[in-house]
């Protein structure tokens, strides 16, 4: 059973719209069709605003123009008084993103696929407490799949799927529970 596509908030948008600068985190068509989504889903709940129903409307065309889906974000950013929100505090965003898929996912392939992320590139970027939280995931994950010498099996080898799914919710569930408050990503960001 595949998952439903993940809907966006403005907020989470723009915050990967900002992280994505600095490490590409989203790719331009991915970003163009969330935004697209964002704004339907905006227009269908009622909110009256023209440059919401062009943004939604540009999901018509065969193919999303990049630049017309930026500039009339833009638009809507300047009409709602709507600022980018801080590179830090994006990072941390898009982390409690990245975990969230993590905690829900449904299978021990698609857990190994996306903690395997967090060892092929090295997130030390600020905040501190980013940096801290992504070794720890590329801890957890040479944790959970290290088969090195002497051979031996990886512990999630040993583990059933409902074991290891549970294992991951148990270990990443504090982190996730502290991204999702405002008050602390307020404190963590600066």
């Amino acid at each position: 059973m595949e998952k439903p596509e993940y809907k966006y908030s403005l907020q989470e948008l723009l915050c990967l719209k900002v992280f994505s600068e600095v490490f590409g985190v989203i790719s331009s068509e991915a970003f163009c069709r969330a935004v697209v989504a964002w704004a339907e889903r905006e227009v269908i709940t009622g909110i009256d605003s023209e440059t919401l129903l062009i943004i939604a409307s540009l999901g018509l065309d065969s193919t999303l123009d990049r630049f017309e889906v930026e500039k009339y974000l833009l638009i809507y950013q300047s009409e709602q008084c709507i600022q980018d929100p801080s590179p830090r505090y994006s990072a941390l965003v898009w982390l409690r993103l990245q975990l969230e898929q993590l905690i829900t996912a449904s299978s021990a392939y698609e857990i190994e696929s996306r903690l395997s992320f967090f060892t092929h590139y090295v997130l030390d970027h600020p905040p501190r407490a980013f940096a801290c939280i992504t070794n720890t995931l590329s801890n957890f994950y040479w944790e959970l799949y290290d088969e090195s010498i002497p051979v031996f099996n990886s512990r999630a080898s040993e583990m059933s799927e409902d074991e290891l799914l549970e294992q991951v919710k148990e270990r990443l569930l504090p982190f996730y529970r502290i991204l999702n408050n405002p008050d602390w990503m307020q404190v963590l960001a600066y």
